[in-house]
C-alpha cells in the first residue's frame, strides 16, 4: 500500500468534511472526487476521464453555436465556473443524482469544491443560472432557493433580463424560444388525458403534469386553477398540436408558482 497516497487522501477527506460544515447547503452524499478537464458553460463540464457532467438543478444561458449570438450572461457564467475550477485545482466532489444519466448520456451530479462549497450555490447567488426542478433529482432545491431569490431581487445577471424576470408571457412566446424557460400566464382551461393533466394557459401554452407525479403537487389546488395566474419553469417544446402550440412538462410542485 502506498501510505503517502493514503495519507494524502485522508487529509483531503478530513479537510473537505471540516469545510463542508461551514457550507449553508452542504453535501449530503459524497460519491466520488474527480479532476475536471474542460468547462463548456455554466452547467456542463468534462472530467479528466472523458465523462461529460451536467450539473443537476440549474440551467445556464446557451452559448451561441454556428454563428448564433450568445444568450445574455452565457460567457460570464462559463468564465465564472472556469475561475472556480482554477481556484479548486480542477478538482471537484460529486454527489450523483438519483437518476444519474440524462437522455444525452451525460452524468448528472451536484458538484462541490474541495473546500466543501456548493458550486450550484455559488452560481445561483451571482445570477448566472436559474434553478430547474426535475424529480427525483431535487435534493438541494429548497436549500438553494434563497440564493436564487436574493440574486433575482437584486437583478443580478440573468435576472436583469425580462425573459427571466418576470418571465415569458404565455400569450407572447417568441418563436425562437427553446430549452429551459420561465413562463407565466392565466389558466384558461384544464384538460385531462389518460396519462396527463393539462393546464392550458392563455396563448396556447400547455403545462403537462403526468398523473403518475400528481402526488408531488397539491392536486386539489391544481384542479381548481382555471382563471388563476401561474408561473412555471421547465423545458419549452414547440408542439403545434390541436390544443396548444407550446408544451412544458413539469413533474414536481417545485416547478410551479401560484401568482394569485
Amino acid at each position: 500500500m502506498n501510505f503517502r497516497l493514503l495519507i494524502a487522501g485522508l487529509v483531503f477527506v478530513f479537510a473537505f468534511a471540516a469545510q463542508a460544515g461551514a457550507e449553508s447547503c452542504p453535501i449530503q452524499q459524497q460519491d466520488q472526487t474527480a479532476a475536471v478537464s474542460h468547462v463548456y458553460d455554466a452547467d456542463t463540464l468534462t472530467l479528466a476521464d472523458g465523462t461529460r457532467v451536467r450539473l443537476i438543478g440549474i440551467d445556464a444561458p446557451e452559448l451561441g453555436r454556428g454563428g448564433q449570438p450568445h444568450e445574455p450572461y452565457a460567457l460570464e457564467g462559463r468564465d465564472f465556473l472556469r475561475r472556480l475550477m482554477d481556484e479548486a485545482g480542477h478538482q471537484v466532489v460529486l454527489h450523483l443524482g438519483e437518476e444519474s444519466r440524462d437522455r444525452h448520456g451525460r452524468l448528472l451530479a451536484y458538484l462541490f469544491m474541495p473546500d466543501g462549497r456548493n458550486i450550484n450555490r455559488l452560481l445561483l447567488e451571482q445570477g448566472y443560472v436559474m434553478q430547474v426542478f426535475i424529480a427525483p433529482n431535487v435534493s438541494y432545491a429548497e436549500c438553494l432557493r434563497p440564493y436564487e431569490d436574493q440574486a433575482r431581487d437584486a437583478g443580478l445577471g440573468i435576472w436583469s433580463q425580462d425573459e427571466y424576470q418576470p418571465g415569458i408571457p404565455s400569450a407572447r412566446v417568441p418563436a425562437s424560444t427553446q430549452g429551459a424557460a420561465i413562463v407565466y400566464g392565466r389558466v384558461v382551461r384544464l384538460g385531462e388525458s389518460r396519462d396527463n393533466l393539462w393546464i392550458n394557459l392563455e396563448g396556447r401554452v400547455a403545462l403537462q403534469v403526468p398523473k403518475a407525479d400528481l402526488d408531488a403537487f397539491d392536486e386539489a389546488r391544481l384542479r381548481n386553477l382555471e382563471g388563476r395566474k401561474v408561473r412555471a419553469r421547465g423545458w419549452m417544446v414547440q408542439d403545434n398540436s390541436r390544443h396548444h402550440d407550446w408544451r412544458m412538462r413539469i413533474n414536481t410542485g417545485l416547478a410551479l408558482e401560484y401568482l394569485d
